[in-house]
């Protein structure tokens, strides 16, 4: 078990600096007026913001029946962004599960967080969710754990801690059960003997959870207040806990059956947890918004733009789209599609971040590598399209893929994806004469 000092002990340069943030906008928050964004997914586009997020194919929790993908692009995909909203998806498919050691589960689904991405320490994280399906055996969540916890994606910077020591802690913002509908939980788990388990009761019982509701957490260094809509749901005492005193990420997921999904109804074959917008706000002076969401103003003060030029990765081996490599299967090729804004493209930069990956050839707006000699688990990548006069004209995309021995590539659309960004060849090409491609390694 780890103590307090080792867990501070473990903090980096970077972690330390973000705390004294946020115990400033903790001391000063009772003062202010309102919420300013510092982070938000609108969920534009038509994939998953994989800078933003990793898919924790690795979970495997509860005696669940699912194995989680990080399929956005399939026909039978678990994660699926259009018409402005992320829509987690779980269908009832018996396979052998790669990422879990060829476990056989009898569902997928999918399970997002932000660790190592977007962190939090103190303010307003506040998301907009509903469900769609009211039959027995689902478990979607709005949840948020402490940063160091020994879970994917594992980056060696102190997070090896388990659940749910200094470090690991949890809490729960909404977790709902479809065995028992009428509430949902706001819950704590820790080594410190902080908060308890609180459920909000909805006026109309279990059908509200198929409204779109603001579910939320604020968080000071003294106590934590859940809220849906409007409503205080209860107010939680932390001023004498030793955790949650760190920087935190958000989870958002979709588990099936197991110790608490339970039975599940036979004829249910798809369930689906929709998510309009996730954001993390501080207290502002200059502000009077009440939630935290797309009306707040934001910290740079500057609102995205659909003129912008945008950059979306995708990763092939053997012909197939996939995020699961197989070692023995042959050249993995990532390539990065390019979308013009009002910016001509001559003005941009690419820039690979790529130090994970064994001796990468980079030409024009492709990646590839030889995964022969690489060990099975989890890896990832950036791509930084830059440009060279505003640095608010920049974008950028992640990309996670696992690498596991004996696997088959996960069907998925040869030609790459349909949505917003994809080019042809000869765009490509004709892309690679604009650009000024460089290696940059991301501090």
């Amino acid at each position: 078990m780890f103590s307090q000092d080792d867990a501070v002990n473990r903090f980096t340069v970077a972690k330390k600096a973000t705390l004294l943030a946020g115990l400033f906008f903790a001391a000063t928050q009772s003062a202010q007026a309102g919420w300013e964004v510092q982070w938000i997914d609108t969920f534009e586009g038509s994939r998953v913001d994989w800078s933003n997020w990793t898919a924790q194919t690795q979970a495997n929790y509860n005696n669940e029946v699912q194995c989680y993908t990080d399929d956005d692009y399939s026909d039978e995909r678990n994660y699926e962004v259009s018409e402005g909203s992320l829509k987690i998806i779980a269908r009832k498919k018996t396979q052998n599960c790669a990422t879990l050691g060829g476990q056989q589960k009898t569902w997928t689904s999918g399970r997002l967080n932000s660790k190592d991405k977007r962190e939090f320490l103190y303010g307003r994280v506040e998301s907009r969710i509903r469900f769609h399906n009211l039959e027995a055996g689902t478990w979607p969540a709005f949840w948020m754990l402490e940063n160091r916890i020994a879970e994917q994606p594992i980056k060696g910077d102190g997070d090896n801690v388990n659940w749910p020591n200094v470090g690991a802690g949890e809490i729960d913002v909404w977790e709902w059960f479809s065995n028992e509908p009428n509430t949902y939980i706001t819950n704590f788990f820790n080594v410190s003997g902080c908060g308890e388990e609180h459920r909000y009761t909805y006026p109309n019982g279990g059908s509200d959870v198929l409204n779109w509701h603001k579910y939320a957490m604020e968080w000071t260094q003294d106590k934590i207040d859940f809220y849906v809509d409007e409503s205080l749901v209860v107010s939680q005492d932390i001023s004498g806990c030793n955790q949650y005193q760190e920087p935190m990420f958000v989870l958002l997921n979709l588990a099936m059956g197991g110790n608490l999904g339970g039975f599940i109804d036979p004829n249910l074959a798809l369930a689906t947890m929709e998510v309009d917008y996730i954001a993390h706000c501080q207290a502002s002076d200059s502000s009077d918004a009440s939630y935290c969401d797309e009306n707040a103003p934001r910290a740079d003060d500057s609102e995205p733009s659909d003129s912008l030029a945008s950059v979306e990765l995708s990763l092939t081996q053997a012909g197939s789209v996939t995020r699961l490599v197989d070692p023995s299967a042959g050249m993995v090729t990532i390539t990065a599609s390019i979308e013009q804004g009002e910016e001509p493209l001559g003005n941009y930069s690419l820039y690979w971040q790529a130090d994970e990956l064994p001796s990468p050839i980079m030409q024009g707006t492709t990646l590839q590598f030889d995964p022969a000699s690489m060990l099975d688990g989890s890896y990832s990548l950036l791509v930084s399209l830059e440009h060279n006069a505003d640095s608010q004209l920049s974008t950028r995309d992640g990309l996670d893929f696992t690498v596991q021995a004996n696997s088959e590539p996960v069907d998925g659309q040869s030609g790459g994806d349909s949505g917003g960004g994809s080019f042809g060849l000869a765009t490509l090409f004709g892309l690679v004469g604009l650009l000024v491609i460089r290696r940059k390694h991301f501090k």
